[in-house]
């Protein structure tokens, strides 16, 4: 594993704003996705898989734009939750977080199963609930030793499974309840709006359940994946709710702009979750 960039903790209370470059400026090669993410006030990006693009290019370009990489997937070929693939998931999570180290990146996301390309869902072993769960459970145990002293952290996706079936995390209190029982400071919350609403609901409860382990709130709208304020979910309140708590971490944004212009999503963005509110929270209890 080689020496990378060293991350700074984030001031209490305060939030650092990323977005997924996965689904903005999709006219552009990353290079220019993360330059115009920084150009648009942005802290940090998120990535998909980094094997599937020069991930050191545009980590120089993330650089040389002034910009940081928050993450990207720490596994997606092998699952989590399969007793007997454990080591190789584990490989996998090292990979990844050599790359991780390597490029300065302070988080891996975690998904349950194997995801084939074109979100497709590989199916859990047929094997009780409580086994998937218990090797979930040992391999997070395991991988959370592995990325022990680096600065990334671990976090559990749960995804929706209207477009996903067959995913086993498919709730925003099965990671949190996992976080809980797993108990390491390497292994957090990745809280979707987006994934939540379609599944589970209940937003608000699920939120502040998940806030003791939260280390990244996800923002983007039903139906369609919009920026904030198109839709049902009322994202004004939700700040609120992390204010309330005054909670720290990072927002990503994953948004697909509702009409298709990069710029839309920008100022939704803006006026929803400012840059302003982010740095200068002083009157949110610490």
């Amino acid at each position: 594993m080689t020496a990378g960039a060293t991350l700074q903790p984030l001031p209490a209370p305060s939030v650092l704003r990323s977005v997924s470059v996965q689904l903005m400026w999709t006219d552009q090669p990353f290079t220019r996705r993360v330059a115009a993410a920084a150009a648009a006030g942005f802290d940090l990006v998120d990535l998909w898989d980094w094997r599937t693009d020069d991930i050191d290019t545009i980590a120089a370009a993330a650089a040389a734009a002034g910009i940081g990489i928050n993450g990207f997937f720490g596994n997606r070929q092998h699952a989590a939750c399969d007793p007997a693939g454990q080591a190789a998931f584990l490989e996998e999570v090292r990979r990844s977080l050599d790359c991780a180290v390597r490029v300065g990146a302070r988080q891996l996301h975690v998904f349950s199963n194997a995801i084939r390309p074109g979100g497709v869902v590989v199916p859990a072993p047929p094997l009780p609930p409580e086994t998937l769960r218990a090797a979930g459970m040992d391999a997070l145990a395991a991988a959370a030793q592995l990325v022990a002293g680096t600065g990334v952290t671990l976090m559990l996706e749960h995804l929706n499974t209207v477009f996903l079936p067959g995913y086993l995390w498919d709730d925003a209190g099965i990671v949190t309840s996992i976080c809980r029982e797993v108990d390491r400071a390497e292994v957090r919350v990745a809280f979707d709006t987006y994934h939540q609403q379609l599944t589970g609901g209940r937003l608000t409860d699920h939120l502040v359940a998940a806030l003791p382990y939260l280390g990244r709130f996800d923002v983007a709208g039903v139906p369609g994946r919009a920026e904030p304020g198109r839709g049902e979910i009322d994202f004004a309140f939700l700040r609120t709710v992390l204010d309330r708590h005054g909670w720290s971490g990072v927002i990503t944004f994953e948004v697909v702009p509702s009409d298709g212009d990069p710029a839309t999503a920008v100022a939704a963005i803006d006026a929803f979750f400012p840059a302003g509110w982010c740095r200068d929270r002083s009157g949110v209890p610490a």
